[in-house]
C-alpha cells in the first residue's frame, strides 16, 4: 500500500464569465484548478477549454450553482450591480460558501470626481453617478457577507478583443475633448496578475486600486491607436456637443488619478503594461492588425548624467528625421512624470526608408549622446528588420 496521499484538487468559481474572467481562466487552469464559471447562455468555448459552465441570469440560482459555491476554494465575482443591488447576493448564491479567498471586481467610479487629483483606497468613496453609487453599495454588501472578501477597484479595462483599433479602422472612433480630463486604464493581463497575487497572499477586507498609474487624456489614447495602424486620427468632438450621449457626459463629469501604491507594496504587483502605449502595442499584435509601412514605438531611458547632451541633440535629430524621404511621422516626447524617459513614435513608408534612417542616425550627434540609453522598442511591419539604434 502506497504511503502517498493524493491532494484534493482546488476549485475556483467565477461568477460572470466576462472579459476579465475569461482572461483569468487559463491562469487558473494552469495552476491545476477545477474551474466553474457562470454565463447567461451556453458557452461551448469555455466547456471545450475544460471549464464547467453554469447558467445564471442574475435572478434565480440553481442547486448546481449553490453546490459549486459551497465547494469552491476561490470565488470571484465580476457581476455588476443592478438597480436593486448585487444580483449574486440577492439570489443567495453564496449560502453555505466557505472559500479561503473571495474577490469582487468593482470600479474606480466609487471615488466620484477628484478634480484630477489622486484617489487612494483609504479615502471615503463619494460617488456622484448612479453607477458609482451602485458599485459602492455592492462593495459594502460583499464585505458584510463575512467571507474573506478582497475588493479590486478597476480602471478602464482594455486588451485583445477590447481596444480602439476596430472602431478606428472602420472610421467610427471619435475623440471627445474636455480640457483637463484624464482617464485611468488597465490592461486585462495586469488585472489577472493582481488577482493571482492576492490569492497567494490573502488579506480579507482589503481594497486595491488596479490601474497602470499613467492616467492620460482619452484623445491621446485614440491618436496613438490610429498612429499604430497608420490610420487617420479620429475627429474631435467637444464634451458639450449635443450629439454626445448622456452616458458619455456622465463619464466626462468626473476625472481622477488612481494611485496603485498599495497593490505594489502589499501584493508585490507591478503592471506589465505601464501605460497605454505599451498595452496598445501588445494588443495590436494580439489582434493581428497590420499597420501601414514600418512603425516603431516605445521609449528610451536616459542616464541622468547624459540628459543634458541628449536634450541638446534632440531638436536636430527630430528635424533631420522628419526631412528624410520615406518618413511619415516622427515624434519624441519627454515623459511628464519621469524626466529621464522619452517616448518614441516613428513611421516610415517601408523597409528601405527605415534602414536608411537607421544608417543615417548611427552617425549623428544624437547617436553619440544617447549611446548609453536603455531602449525599449516594439517594431511593426516586417519580421525581417532588426534594430540597430
Amino acid at each position: 500500500m502506497s504511503g502517498r496521499v493524493k491532494l484534493q484538487q482546488e476549485s475556483a468559481l467565477l461568477l460572470g464569465a466576462g472579459f476579465t474572467a475569461r482572461a483569468l481562466i487559463p491562469h487558473l487552469l494552469a495552476r491545476g484548478m477545477a474551474v466553474t464559471a457562470t454565463t447567461r447562455s451556453a458557452a461551448p468555448d469555455l466547456e471545450k477549454a475544460g471549464v464547467q459552465v453554469l447558467e445564471f441570469d442574475g435572478r434565480m440560482t440553481s442547486n448546481a450553482l449553490k453546490r459549486a459555491a459551497q465547494n469552491a476554494d476561490y470565488i470571484l465575482s465580476s457581476v455588476g450591480p443592478g438597480t436593486d443591488g448585487d444580483p449574486v447576493l440577492n439570489a443567495g448564491v453564496l449560502a453555505g460558501a466557505t472559500p479561503k479567498w473571495a474577490g469582487y471586481l468593482s470600479a474606480t467610479s466609487v471615488y466620484g470626481d477628484r478634480a484630477g487629483q489622486w484617489a487612494f483606497e483609504d479615502e471615503p468613496p463619494t460617488p456622484a453617478t448612479r453607477r458609482g453609487r451602485a458599485r459602492a453599495d455592492a462593495e459594502i454588501a460583499w464585505i458584510e457577507t463575512g467571507l474573506p472578501v478582497h475588493i479590486f477597484r478597476l480602471a478602464g479595462i482594455y486588451g485583445p478583443g477590447r481596444s480602439p483599433f476596430e472602431k478606428t479602422l472602420k472610421g467610427k472612433a471619435r475623440a471627445v475633448i474636455k480640457p483637463g480630463h484624464v482617464v485611468n486604464r488597465i490592461h486585462v493581463d495586469d488585472i489577472c496578475s493582481a488577482i493571482l497575487l492576492s490569492t497567494d497572499a490573502p488579506d480579507p477586507q482589503r481594497i486595491y486600486n488596479i490601474a497602470d498609474n499613467a492616467p492620460a487624456p482619452p484623445q491621446d489614447v485614440l491618436d496613438y491607436a490610429a498612429d499604430l495602424l497608420g490610420a487617420a486620427r479620429p475627429p474631435r468632438v467637444s464634451a458639450d456637443d449635443p450629439n454626445v450621449s448622456r452616458m458619455a457626459r456622465t463619464f466626462y463629469s468626473e476625472t481622477k488619478r488612481v494611485d496603485t501604491g498599495r497593490a505594489k507594496r502589499e501584493l508585490g504587483w507591478t503592471p506589465q503594461y505601464s501605460d497605454y502605449r505599451a498595452g496598445l502595442s501588445q494588443t495590436l499584435k494580439a489582434e493581428n492588425h497590420a499597420p501601414v509601412g514600418i512603425t516603431l514605438t516605445g521609449y528610451i531611458d536616459i542616464p541622468e548624467e547624459n540628459l543634458p547632451a541628449v536634450t541638446a541633440a534632440l531638436p536636430e535629430h527630430i528635424r533631420a528625421t522628419q526631412d528624410e524621404d520615406g518618413c511619415v511621422t516622427f515624434r519624441v516626447t519627454q515623459d511628464t512624470q519621469i524626466p529621464t524617459r522619452y517616448h518614441v513614435y516613428e513611421r516610415f513608408t517601408g523597409e528601405t526608408a527605415f534602414k536608411a534612417h537607421q544608417l543615417r542616425t548611427s552617425q549623428t550627434a544624437w547617436a553619440r549622446a544617447s549611446k548609453n540609453a536603455a531602449r525599449h522598442y516594439e517594431l511593426f511591419g516586417s519580421p525581417n528588420l532588426t534594430l540597430t539604434k
